[in-house]
């Protein structure tokens, strides 16, 4: 029983306690404003518990983000934006999409894949890159 719970359960006990009469006008006001209370309480508490769990999915998501970018890393680059400098924006022929390229692979001079289309993008085309 959580906090909540406790308190409207005390707050029904003071109303038996002063004998309030079920039957009466004010009884069955007091009585389902109690109830109403046990609803909400009930609610509060499983808003909680889903919080609390997707709380902890977030935390492993994250915990799973921090290895996945600490595996990748930025292969020798002091930073991302770095990294970021080391590609190549070129259009694919084929789809007409934006293709980032690697500087490195762009010297290889080697057909690559678009990832869009996955047709061959032929890099002796890009010969001034």
């Amino acid at each position: 029983m959580n906090s909540i719970s406790s308190k409207v359960a005390y707050l029904e006990g003071l109303a038996k306690g002063l004998e309030i009469d079920k039957n009466s006008n004010e009884g069955k006001l007091l009585f389902e404003i109690i109830n109403v209370l046990y609803d909400i309480s009930e609610e509060i508490s499983d808003l909680s518990t889903a919080h609390k769990s997707l709380h902890e999915y977030i935390d492993e998501i994250d915990d799973e983000l921090c290895d996945l970018s600490d595996s990748i890393g930025y292969d020798g680059y002091e930073s991302i934006e770095d990294a970021y400098d080391n590609f190549e924006e070129i259009k694919c022929p084929n789809c007409n999409e934006q293709v980032y390229i690697d500087k490195d692979i762009i010297a290889q001079r080697e057909d690559i894949a678009c990832p869009h289309c996955h047709k061959k993008i032929s890099l002796l085309l890009n010969k001034d890159n």
